[in-house]
């Protein structure tokens, strides 16, 4: 799947007293912490916030991961989808033992993410594909990398 994504930001008090360019600063956001968020664009510093907890009250779909396979179904479209690209440094995933594999990125290489757009603070849900066979060592899914449009 993905438990973890690190990025690659910008320091925001450098921003604040319009330091150019600002020196950058590295952040690590795991799943589990329950104000875990993901950084859409670098410029802006927006970060939206990653799925839904259980404890977490509402009706959009709990969790943090969307299958590649189920985009195409019905159950999304109530939360008008939108697919969009993030660009982490790394992603990690833990294995059974739960140990922490950290993997990076290409160069122009991106995570695909769904934001529902109609579910309060537009969350987004890492796409997970299924894993190679090299992978299902540490895990069965893992997300969709593609190249950043």
């Amino acid at each position: 799947m993905c438990g973890g994504l690190e990025f690659l930001t910008r320091k925001a008090n450098a921003l604040a007293h319009g330091l150019f360019p600002p020196e950058p600063e590295v952040v690590r956001v795991t799943f589990p912490n329950p104000k875990a968020a993901l950084l859409v664009d670098v410029d802006l510093n927006l970060w939206l916030p990653w799925g839904r907890r259980k404890e977490e009250t509402g009706n959009w779909p709990e969790g943090g991961w969307a299958r590649e396979e189920s985009l195409d179904k019905a159950y999304w479209t109530r939360w008008d989808p939108e697919p969009l690209m993030i660009q982490p440094q790394r992603w990690m995933e833990k294995d059974r033992l739960r140990r922490a594999h950290w993997f990076a990125l290409e160069p122009g290489q991106g995570i695909r993410c769904l934001c529902l757009r109609a579910a309060p603070g537009q969350p987004l849900y890492v796409v997970t594909v299924p894993s190679p066979l090299d992978f299902l060592e540490i895990h069965d899914r893992m997300p969709l990398i593609s190249a950043m449009d």
